[in-house]
């Protein structure tokens, strides 16, 4: 038995490509029902907006080419062959535990992955599509996931510039509760109105010099207010907050046109060229963040983030060995059962010989039974511990075909007296 996993994911595919390959509820029971038919009964399916993925277990390497044709005529496009990966055994196992962990995400360290991982197990648990062993492996993939995420806090160490922004600003003034401006109506702005919600800024003005594109990125919010691109300086004056980030090629708030002001006011200045006059950091009272330090600080992050995950990769890896030793050890376990059942039926044979000849007390009937128990559990033991030890999955296959062979109950309802 090997575990296996064959799937696309956004390092091979581009988008359209995934959505293509993406499984839907119905589509994963479908897909569970046909892998039963042709014999492969453990199965996890992982479906995200970046990757589609299919974790089973093999007795051979047919079964990993029907897992991959199923998951093709899944798809409906033969195609798409080329943008399949394969990975198998340890470097799959190791490959799960980092993705469980979001080492392998987009967004390296993203917490959302080991959240989706956990629902695959419970959505192929609830089908009957996850046995003993594929339900050990996950679980062992997300108490990884877990120790990692607590021991490194890679997500704690952000390189987006406009999130490292947002935190400065925090830092600086506690944003809840407060009045912002945001002025742009690009991929940054629509970042900074998204972080300044979540961090529950009391009141959003948004400007820019497209009236259409800010009410288009205003939407149904209703704490933001679109105010025309000339009423920038007026709104300030109402403002602890300004996030600038245009792609205008001069400065859109001049320290000249700017009014006095009673209260602090904080800057935050995301677009290259500048936004926001640098001058204005030498006012009383105003604190001004501009790309080149939040660019250092992210830099910064960056390289702290690749050592971390260098040992988040460790960690996984050597996890994912235990558990891949444990994996080996369970294809004994018939053998094992094998042994202790036999062993069970001909202990509880020998004591009703005994008890037929001998009539023994209550008393001498309890002791009998312990003594029975610990002899032929003490005879079995080493056999046990041997099959255990094997590492080698010939040796494996063969000892356990031979104690189920000898040691199966073939007489099973009969006892000798």
């Amino acid at each position: 038995m090997q575990f296996g996993i064959i799937g696309i994911s956004y390092r091979q595919a581009p988008i359209e490509v995934r959505d293509r390959a993406a499984f839907s509820d119905s589509k994963k029971i479908e897909f569970y029902d046909r892998l039963r038919e042709q014999g492969i009964c453990q199965a996890v399916i992982l479906s995200t907006c970046n990757r589609s993925e299919v974790s089973f277990l093999m007795a051979d390497e047919k079964e990993s080419a029907v897992v991959k044709e199923e998951f093709l005529l899944q798809c409906g496009s033969p195609e798409l062959k080329e943008y399949l990966f394969e990975k198998k055994g340890e470097e799959a196992l190791h490959y799960l535990f980092c993705v469980a962990a979001g080492l392998d995400s987009l967004v390296v360290g993203e917490d959302q992955i080991l959240g989706q991982v956990q629902s695959a197990l419970d959505f192929s648990r609830r089908v009957g599509g996850c046995g003993k062993q594929m339900n050990r492996i996950f679980l062992d993939a997300i108490t990884c996931a877990k120790k990692i995420k607590t021991q490194l806090k890679i997500s704690e160490h952000p390189i987006s510039i406009c999130y490292i922004g947002m935190k400065c600003l925090a830092k600086a003034c506690k944003i809840e509760g407060k009045t912002a401006l945001v002025i742009g109506s690009g991929k940054m702005a629509a970042l900074a109105l998204t972080y300044l919600r979540d961090m529950q800024a009391k009141q959003i003005y948004l400007c820019n010099r497209s009236m259409e594109h800010a009410l288009t990125l205003k939407g149904e919010e209703e704490r933001i207010c679109v105010l025309p691109f000339a009423q920038r300086y007026s709104v300030m004056d109402k403002c602890d907050i300004v996030v600038s980030a245009t792609a205008s090629p001069h400065l859109v708030v001049r320290r000249e046109q700017m009014g006095k002001r009673e209260h602090s006011l904080y800057l935050l200045d995301l677009a290259t060229p500048r936004d926001i006059d640098p001058t204005l950091a030498e006012e009383e009272g105003v604190q001004l963040f501009d790309i080149d330090s939040l660019r250092a600080v992210s830099e910064e992050n960056r390289k702290e983030r690749q050592h971390l995950v260098t040992q988040g990769r460790e960690i996984a890896a050597g996890a994912s060995r235990e558990t891949l030793q444990w994996l080996a050890a369970s294809r004994v376990d018939p053998a094992i059962a094998s042994l202790q059942s036999r062993c069970a039926a001909v202990e509880e044979d020998t004591y009703e010989m005994l008890d037929a000849k001998l009539h023994f007390s209550d008393h001498e009937k309890r002791a009998v039974r312990k003594i029975l128990h610990a002899g032929f559990k003490r005879l079995i033991r080493e056999p046990i511990l041997a099959l255990k030890g094997l590492d080698n999955e010939l040796e494996q296959r063969k000892y356990g075909e031979v104690i189920c062979s000898l040691f199966s109950d073939k007489e099973e309802g009969h006892h000798a007296h």
